[in-house]
């Protein structure tokens, strides 16, 4: 036994627990009050042992514990420590079974929702011999009028396929909670937990990377995350390590150093295979996270739209297709009639299945959700609306310049992916004009291929924008390999013959402007510096783009007689229109149009004579 799940297990079945303890760490399905794995994964243990079994689910949807046996025989106080007050949350749900096939909760339930201060309290009522869910509840707390958590209301019991009517309640508890001011929804521990980063410098990366920077994205990434880095360490090597990624001396080094500060994981610098991460967690006694499973995690955290949730369950579930592991039959399930007797599917099969199950699912609503995009951008063709899209790499200020171009109030902080659900706004012209400027998701390096593809819907609006603003960090020393990375991956998307200009952000940060250019290094495309933090340069970069869209129009003078209103009225739609000038025979109009827009049988009432 691993000793990582709690309770009695004395009379638990060692596969069983070895089944469970797969469970703890790992993230499932984003966005979900109830992910299907857990609910099916406590349901089969539940059957197979005859007990209570609880898991412990943070708003990420990771599994902190698995509890053998009800609320009152686990001290789960000792387990959950977390930040807790009169007016907080815990930050995590307990989702527990009931084996006699009741589903709504007891007093030892509600007892331990309030003493605990839980997000919520689910019970699953499981029928053991038919190895299934009979229905599903939840209990959360409420506020009294002092707003303290002492009331509490329960929701159900409901048929199992109603678990995602219990979204809602996730979203709500989750935004009051943040309302009340007194904890960060993504900050669910008073102390970080300590993580300890590794990285291998390849012969093909020593020019692009010293020991001293070769893990700085990463521990910014660990820091979004969540996650206090402790210590790092950098390795060169030709290739990596076949079993542990890094040599085997560096990982005795981390085992020691990790006893020494107290950490608990280690974070791979790059994406390794789950037989790589098992002998590392056997090697260093670490939990091992790599940089697509970390990358993913903060995705997770991240998205908050149904589409944003749907795509990253989307690269999370392609991510995990490919890296399940079994424990060979030790959890095979006998067939149910003549011709399926036998050992059966085994656990490891059923999951394989049910994700690709999953992932079909999920490529439908995606597909739901890319016409209603289609049928968006079909809108905007149809009305000419010029449209620029910002990309650039992660943390470039992409966002902070929608808001100071469009004077918007679109989410921007000071960390990596903090936008993942693409924003637009209005831009209008001095001459009445609109421009759509859309936020895109931030890139950087080594994103994962899956997530790339998921977002891909997200992605073509770079295709179908008329211009592109490539947002440049010019305070980091790193500035010119982001360029490249995402030069790259627009060039992958097919945009990269699209009209571009390069924005250098935040050279407040620097002591003179012409030092951005040392760290971007030479750029191709018309190159804008600007600072949206004190709004230096954003009337020129302004005046670039609506300059880019004005270069096409040509003036036009002409006469117009009362008869043609609808050449008027087309004027004024697709066109600027300086003066009107009425007269007995017609109306005099000047302006501008894009040379798109203007018709050919208009020459018939050109003014050529000014003085007409």
């Amino acid at each position: 036994m691993t000793g990582k799940i709690y309770g009695n297990t004395s009379s638990i079945r060692k596969n069983l627990l070895e089944y469970l303890d797969g469970f703890i760490g790992n993230t499932y399905s984003p966005g979900e009050f109830l992910p299907a794995e857990i609910r099916e994964a406590l349901v089969l243990a539940t059957s197979s042992a005859g007990v209570e079994f609880a898991a412990l689910l943070d708003r990420k949807n990771r599994v902190e514990a698995i509890c053998a046996g009800n609320t009152e025989s686990v001290n789960l106080e000792g387990l959950l420590d977390m930040r807790r007050g009169e007016k907080r949350l815990s930050g995590i749900r307990l989702w527990h079974t009931h084996p006699n096939g009741a589903s709504s909760p007891s007093e030892v339930d509600i007892g331990s929702l309030k003493s605990l201060r839980l997000d919520a309290c689910g019970v699953i009522g499981v029928n053991t011999e038919e190895e299934r869910a009979t229905g599903i509840s939840v209990t959360v707390l409420r506020r009294d009028t002092e707003g303290l958590l002492n009331e509490y209301e329960t929701y159900g019991p409901y048929p199992v396929w109603r678990a995602g009517d219990f979204n809602e309640i996730f979203e709500e508890l989750v935004r009051t909670d943040a309302e009340a001011g007194e904890l960060e929804t993504e900050t669910l521990r008073e102390d970080a937990e300590k993580a300890i980063v590794c990285g291998v410098i390849l012969p093909q990366d020593e020019k692009r990377f010293t020991n001293e920077t070769a893990l700085a994205e990463l521990k910014e990434l660990a820091r979004t995350a969540g996650a206090e880095v402790v210590a790092e360490f950098v390795q060169k090597r030709p290739s990596h390590d076949a079993r542990f990624y890094i040599g085997k001396g560096l990982t005795k080094d981390i085992s020691m150093k990790a006893q020494a500060l107290g950490a608990t994981l280690l974070i791979t610098d790059d994406e390794i295979s789950a037989g790589t991460v098992r002998n590392l967690e056997d090697a260093t006694g670490l939990r091992v996270v790599d940089r697509t499973t970390l990358i993913l995690d903060i995705f997770a955290s991240r998205a908050k739209s149904r589409e944003g949730r749907l795509q990253v369950e989307m690269a999370q579930q392609k991510y995990r297709l490919t890296r399940l592991t079994g424990k060979g039959v030790a959890l095979s399930r006998l067939g149910g009639g003549i011709g399926t007797r036998g050992p059966g599917e085994s656990k490891l099969t059923a999951d394989r299945n049910y994700i690709k199950r999953r992932i079909s699912y999920l490529e439908d609503e995606l597909k739901k959700v890319s016409a209603v995009r289609d049928t968006l951008r079909k809108e905007r063709k149809k009305n000419e609306i010029p449209q620029v899209a910002v990309v650039g790499y992660t943390n470039a200020g992409k966002s902070s310049l929608l808001n100071a171009l469009c004077n918007g109030d679109v989410l921007a902080e000071n960390k990596l992916f903090a936008t993942l659900d693409p924003s637009v706004r209005r831009l209008v012209t001095d001459d009445n004009k609109d421009l759509l400027i859309i936020d895109t998701v931030g890139f950087i390096r080594k994103l994962p291929h899956d997530l790339v593809e998921a977002f891909k819907s997200t992605l073509e609006e770079l295709k179908y924008a008329d211009l592109l603003l490539h947002v440049v960090d010019g305070s980091n020393p790193d500035a010119a390999n982001q360029i490249d990375v995402v030069e790259e991956i627009i060039e992958q998307l097919g945009a990269g013959s699209k009209p571009c200009y390069t924005v250098v952000n935040k050279i407040d940060l620097l002591a003179a402007d012409e030092l951005a250019a040392d760290n971007t290094g030479p750029i191709d495309h018309a190159a804008y510096y600007v600072s949206c933090a004190t709004g230096k340069g954003i009337d020129q970069l302004k005046e670039a783009v609506v300059s880019f869209f004005s270069a096409a129009e040509i003036p036009f003078s002409l006469k117009i007689p009362y008869s043609d209103g609808k050449t008027l009225s087309y004027l004024h739609d697709k066109g600027t229109v300086g003066s009107e000038n009425y007269s007995e025979d017609g109306v005099k109009v000047k302006g501008k149009i894009d040379t798109k827009f203007w018709k050919n049988d208009f020459e018939k009432y050109e003014v050529k004579d000014e003085t007409d």
